[in-house]
């Protein structure tokens, strides 16, 4: 149960969000699946809309509106519609150009997808499992009560086997962000005019679908990225479903403060006591 946050949850703004989202990366599916494309296509892009649908609709069900006043839940069901519906975008635009199995495009097609599970076993390499349990960070607990200065889904993420790669990791992490922008917003418009420049000077082979091609260099590094976000946000939930286990087994319930501007416990107590006093509780 929330009983402190110092930041205004929205949930309907937020599923509008979402709805608006579903809206705009849809219409990169639907045609592809009526259009003259290979079978296998017209499979990914059918599932890739089903699914995109399924979660905006989900969040106006019973249940789906009970997960959409879970501030946790949801930021981490967003996150993960985020990577979802982007991943697929790069993936399916490998793979549209493709007429046979085991020709060039479908070739990249699996290489963009290995690279996404490279990345997912990559996240497992590095995660931390007693993340909750050490109680580091952003994370305090106090008996029944469970304070989150933010929800720092790569928190669990520990360079403790590998001590050296943290700065490089930082460093290639910001860039790879940036680049995961670039292709989920404007970089569909820089990507086709650099692909005209290929094209035009005939670096690339004719067999080969020059907008592809660019999704395919885009998209290997950017879903090696997701694969390391998906896992850690997987862990998170995992990690953080057990942790409410626990203390509602011992306590009978749990209470969550959000206090992501950092204040101090008491000042807190103070703001609750005179809420509580105006609600004449």
């Amino acid at each position: 149960m929330e009983i402190y946050s110092d930041v205004e949850y929205q949930p309907k703004l937020l599923r509008n969000g979402i709805v608006m989202v579903c809206l705009c990366l849809i219409p990169f599916q639907i045609p592809y699946v009526f259009g003259d494309t290979a079978p296998f296509t017209k499979a990914l892009c059918g599932i890739t809309s089903f699914m995109m649908l399924l979660f905006p609709t989900f969040l106006f069900t019973g249940i789906g509106v009970k997960v959409l006043n879970d501030r946790i839940y949801m930021f981490i069901s967003v996150c993960s519609y985020l990577i979802y519906s982007l991943s697929m975008l790069i993936i399916s635009s490998v793979l549209i150009p493709s007429r046979l199995l085991f020709d060039g495009s479908f070739y990249m097609f699996l290489f963009v997808v290995t690279s996404f599970i490279i990345g997912v076993l990559t996240g497992h390499f590095f995660s931390d499992l007693n993340y909750f349990k050490n109680k580091k960070g952003n994370i305090k607990i106090r008996g029944n009560e469970i304070e989150l200065l933010k929800v720092d889904i790569l928190g669990g993420l520990s360079f403790s086997k590998m001590p050296f790669l943290r700065k490089p990791f930082i460093k290639v992490k910001n860039f790879l962000v940036v680049l995961a922008f670039l292709v989920g917003t404007g970089g569909a418009g820089i990507a086709m005019g650099i692909a005209e420049l290929l094209e035009r000077s005939e670096i690339l082979s004719s067999n080969l679908d020059t907008h592809g091609v660019l999704f395919f260099i885009f998209g290997v590094p950017v879903l090696f990225t997701f694969g390391v976000i998906a896992y850690a946000l997987m862990t998170y939930l995992i990690q953080w479903r057990k942790l409410l286990a626990g203390i509602d087994k011992e306590y009978g319930e749990h209470k969550i403060i959000f206090n992501s501007k950092k204040k101090s416990y008491k000042k807190i107590k103070e703001i609750m006591a005179e809420t509580d006093s105006n609600l004449g509780l």
